[in-house]
């Protein structure tokens, strides 16, 4: 008796006043990365460093992808070849060319020129998913990667290659289905 029933308002600071929006966890499923195959690559026409691919995601049409990958990996090496990568990025314009994903190599930590480029289990199929064993969850939408404190740039300083050449995030296995991610000889940071 004489007690008042408690008056709810939103919080102040969110969406027009509304209530706060729920932070996702920093988790490595908000990153989509997937299998692709390279079923066309060149240089970049306005820039010796980088490669312009074309990668089946098995989407309705393949993506457009550039790569700094020229003094790393041979151009016959890149061709018709599986690669991991990462999709869910904002499209950025690369010296002209709209770039769709990012592919992924193992980087040595001490000799910058040793890259690798990672190696998909055999088997896999173009749009395969990569996975890591108890993060299960929704990709975001777009990243950012030029935005400060991004998702991918939380997650990259524990995606690695083991000294076994294994992919990892945070010793878990990056796998598809099929196998394991792996590198063929560098063992380091993955970008």
């Amino acid at each position: 008796k004489g007690q008042q029933a408690a008056k709810t308002q939103p919080a102040k600071g969110g969406p027009k006043g509304g209530v706060k929006p729920v932070e996702k966890p920093e988790d490595i499923s908000r990153c989509d990365f997937r299998v692709g195959k390279i079923i066309h690559v060149e240089r970049h026409p306005d820039a010796d460093a980088l490669y312009k691919e074309v990668i089946d995601f098995g989407e309705e049409k393949p993506r457009t992808v550039v790569s700094g990958l020229v003094k790393y990996v041979p151009i016959e090496q890149m061709q018709d070849r599986f690669v991991i990568c990462l999709l869910n990025l904002k499209p950025a314009n690369m010296r002209g060319i709209k770039s769709e994903a990012m592919v992924l190599v193992a980087s040595h930590p001490t000799d910058e020129s040793r890259k690798e480029l990672l190696d998909a289990p055999e088997g896999s199929q173009p749009g395969d998913k990569i996975i890591f064993e108890g993060h299960e969850g929704e990709p975001d939408g777009q990243i950012n990667l030029s935005s400060k404190g991004n998702i991918f740039a939380k997650m990259q300083v524990d995606l690695k290659t083991n000294d076994s050449f294994v992919a990892c995030w945070r010793d878990i296995p990056m796998k598809t289905a099929k196998g394991g991610i792996t590198s063929k000889s560098v063992s380091g940071i993955i970008g």
